[in-house]
């Protein structure tokens, strides 16, 4: 990941961008329809559902990224509370992905599945089959 710095940190939307331009492109048409009976109303119909598209999935990408997130200060939290003093470091060494998949796992195999994630690099995937008692989370989105 490439470091942030003022001139950098910006943030580009590109998904917003091009829906922004198909809505404008929609309703010039959908305008020139009704006003100046162009004969565009079904194309505009078609260009503005398009339109949506990009939305729709940036918003279903930013709620799963912004959750990712919360639950990573969860488990940090979650560590500290449980875990022996100094244990909960380990978890610096793991991607989100693998935090995210060890929030299923007990108080009680908590700490033996994060030392054993760390030491074998395991998939988010090995370290859901890895864990014995599950831990539900029924609030996922």
């Amino acid at each position: 990941m490439t470091s942030q710095s003022a001139a950098s940190h910006a943030h580009h939307p590109v998904p917003t961008y091009l829906a922004t331009v198909l809505w404008l492109a929609a309703t010039t048409l959908l305008v020139g329809a009704t006003w100046f009976d162009w004969n565009t109303h079904d194309v505009g119909v078609v260009v503005l559902a398009v339109a949506v598209l990009p939305l729709v999935g940036m918003s279903r990408w930013y709620v799963v990224t912004l959750q990712d997130r919360i639950i990573q200060l969860e488990m940090q939290v979650r560590c500290a509370r449980v875990l022996p003093a100094g244990q909960d470091e380990l978890l610096t060494q793991l991607s989100p992905k693998q935090v995210v998949a060890l929030r299923f796992a007990s108080d009680a195999e908590l700490s033996a599945l994060l030392l054993r994630a760390v030491q074998e690099q395991m998939t988010p995937t090995a370290i859901k089959k890895a864990i014995t008692h599950w831990r539900p989370d029924y609030l996922r989105t």
